[in-house]
């Protein structure tokens, strides 16, 4: 295997971790951390990239200044040509580039992404595409909820996927589910 990297980002959330590997001497992102409770990203990283190094490139730092960014509730235009989407199964290519799709502000239920991948039914496996997503953040599966409204799961939890949501301007009503006006039809 190739020599994995990491670098860190210091977030409102803790710190994300970007992981990467070069490729023609360029970054080759395989994975985004998002902080979790009472675990240091770090020690995520290093669990599933053992042996990963700590260290900076250029490229990886533009990256990590789009999360910034986008967690200050800049919207930017990001470019996907350094993130190794091989890695994905062809199924959760289509379900990633599907939740691409939904517009900032905005959110689908997993049901109606199903239906987008040509999966009627599919929900089920929307859900299990989305959450071994690598790229959290970058794709957005963070706009994918339940048809009752609800957040359904996310791996940075459900408070930060409220916030995120929150932080694009969707709004929740009293019983805390998405008001249906921000429902991406």
């Amino acid at each position: 295997m190739k020599t994995v990297y990491y670098s860190l980002t210091k977030t409102a959330f803790g710190d994300v971790g970007v992981v990467w590997r070069r490729k023609n001497n360029t970054p080759d992102i395989v994975k985004i951390c998002l902080p979790v409770a009472n675990e240091e990203t770090e020690n995520i990283v290093l669990r599933s990239f053992p042996g990963a190094g700590l260290r900076s490139h250029g490229n990886v730092k533009k990256v990590c200044d789009y999360l910034l960014a986008y967690l200050a509730g800049n919207v930017k235009v990001f470019s996907f040509h350094l993130f190794d989407m091989s890695i994905c199964t062809e199924f959760q290519r289509n379900v990633l580039n599907k939740a691409c799709l939904i517009p900032r502000g905005m959110v689908s239920t997993y049901k109606g992404l199903a239906g987008r991948t040509g999966i009627p039914g599919g929900a089920r496996a929307v859900g299990m595409a989305l959450a071994s997503n690598p790229f959290p953040l970058v794709i957005p599966c963070h706009r994918v909820i339940r048809t009752d409204g609800s957040l359904g799961g996310f791996g940075g939890g459900l408070e930060m996927k409220k916030k995120l949501l929150g932080i694009e301007g969707v709004v929740f009503n009293e019983k805390g589910k998405v008001s249906p006006q921000f429902l991406w039809l």
